[in-house]
């Protein structure tokens, strides 16, 4: 009687488990590559999780293979075994998990989520001409945007092929005669619009300097952070990126996992007022540490608030604190989100000039922020400068003045 209950329980799964019908396919990716669509790439959903056939590992480096019903696959000194047979999965460690493998038709699917989180690696689900595709990388391929701009062809060429549409003739553009020449009105002078100040001169020798300077760049990571990420690279300087706390499912994982790996600091930005619960607070940076976690294997204690720490009561800075927290502030804004990369570049020089202590300079992820960077640490290597990511171990500097 067990098994054959066992039996009923399995086949239903197994037909859960069966590929959408042709009226709303779901491709896959790999990197930057667009998987064939048939039935052994194909994703599946079960339970409200994502799989999708073992073999869409293999090319990303996860090694597998088969024992007595077992599958196994590892990667990066990571274990994942699926049992087919008896339906549980468990890791090298032998902690078992709820996500099991299913076998149909020949092919075994293996839950997304559970194995990019078990070997490092990425997933997303994008909407491309109208279809949804599930892609999944390992950290070296263009970002989802660019991804989508350049398959988006491709992608609607697919489909028609899967549905056996063939493409559309193009018909030839009717004659249109070439409209009379019009005199044209006489035009009204539109006032000149005020010149812009010009942008001040940097002193190359200035009578002091900052003793140090962090860079904090403030805000999610956008389709402008990898020249960012370049420029800070290509300086030689490690910074400090507030990842905000309000939504981090929108984080670019691909930027989160970049930064990290690039020596970065993960730190977390709140957007708070006197208002806000303390356990509030620390609940929602408690899930921001956990998706960063799930992204990046990191974790974030250093923490600032978009309105500044003093705007924090000190109940709140007491639970945040208490609960491992330490508060930042950007001294100094430098402009690099309103003004031109050179303006905030030279702006943001000049006011080095004026002190001697260690200085915050709070950054952004525009269209300037790049240029901002290069030119602002080519100027801190020539004044020699130092510069660091905000680590755990610095005493906090913030507007409240609580150094704990």
């Amino acid at each position: 009687m067990k098994k054959l209950l066992s039996a009923v329980l399995c086949a239903a799964l197994l037909l859960a488990l069966l590929p959408a019908p042709a009226h709303a396919v779901t491709l896959t990716a790999v990197n930057d590559t667009l998987l064939p669509i048939d039935e052994s790439t194909m994703p599946a959903r079960m339970g409200g999780e994502l799989y999708v056939p073992y073999s869409v590992f293999s090319s990303l480096g996860v090694s597998t293979y088969s024992e007595d019903s077992v599958l196994n696959m590892s990667a990066n000194g990571e274990l994942l075994s699926f049992s087919l047979d008896e339906g549980y999965t468990y890791d090298q460690n032998l902690n078992s998990y709820a996500t099991p493998a299913y076998a149909y038709n020949g092919t075994v699917y293996v839950p997304v989520k559970l194995c990019c989180g078990k070997f490092g690696l990425g997933y997303s689900t994008l909407s491309v001409a109208g279809q949804t595709v599930l892609r999944v990388t390992d950290g070296s391929a263009q970002s989802d945007s660019g991804f989508v701009a350049a398959k988006s062809g491709e992608i609607e060429s697919a489909i028609d092929a899967y549905y056996g549409v063939e493409p559309e003739p193009v018909s030839p553009e009717p004659y249109e005669p070439e409209p009379e020449p019009v005199s044209p009105e006489p035009s009204v002078s539109e006032p000149e619009a005020e010149p812009e100040p010009p942008i001040p001169e940097v002193e190359e020798q200035p009578d002091q300097h900052p003793a140090r300077v962090y860079l904090a760049f403030y805000g999610a990571p956008n389709d402008n952070t990898p020249a960012v990420l370049d420029a800070l690279q290509s300086a030689g300087v490690k910074a400090t990126f507030f990842l905000p706390v309000s939504d981090p499912a929108a984080w670019r994982d691909d930027l989160v996992r970049r930064l990290v790996a690039e020596g970065h600091t993960p730190a977390l930005l709140l957007d708070a007022d006197a208002q806000a619960a303390p356990d509030t607070l620390t609940a929602s940076l408690a899930a921001a540490n956990a998706r960063l976690a799930f992204v990046a294997g990191a974790s974030a204690r250093i923490v600032s608030n978009d309105g500044g720490c003093a705007a924090l009561t000190e109940a709140q800075r007491d639970a945040l604190v208490q609960a491992g927290y330490r508060l930042w502030d950007a001294a100094l804004d430098s402009g690099d989100q309103t003004q031109s990369a050179a303006r905030a570049y030279a702006t943001t020089a000049q006011q080095f000039a004026s002190t001697s202590g260690t200085l915050v300079v709070r950054l952004h992820h525009s269209g300037a922020t790049a240029g901002t960077v290069q030119s602002l640490t080519g100027y801190m290597s020539r004044q020699h400068i130092p510069s660091a990511a905000i680590s755990l171990s610095d005493r906090p500097i913030n507007g409240a003045s609580d150094a704990r």
